[in-house]
């Protein structure tokens, strides 16, 4: 059985290089945002746009911009 060791602050070897940890990168920060972030600001438009439609009073962030 192999002895505990710290976790190094750098990731394995790979044809003898050491690589850095693995991090997301700038594409991954931006598909995160599109996957995730659009769906759910869309929901929220439509869902404002609805209230809006079967009340009749203004809802949502535009009406402050009004």
């Amino acid at each position: 059985m192999k002895p505990l060791q710290p976790p190094s602050r750098q990731g394995p070897a790979v044809r003898g290089h050491r690589l850095g940890k693995p991090r997301l990168t700038a594409a991954g920060w931006l598909l995160i945002l599109l996957w995730l972030g659009m769906p759910a600001m869309l929901l929220g438009a439509a869902l404002d746009a609805g209230l809006q439609w079967l009340s009749g009073d203004c809802v949502g962030l535009w009406c402050l911009l009004r």
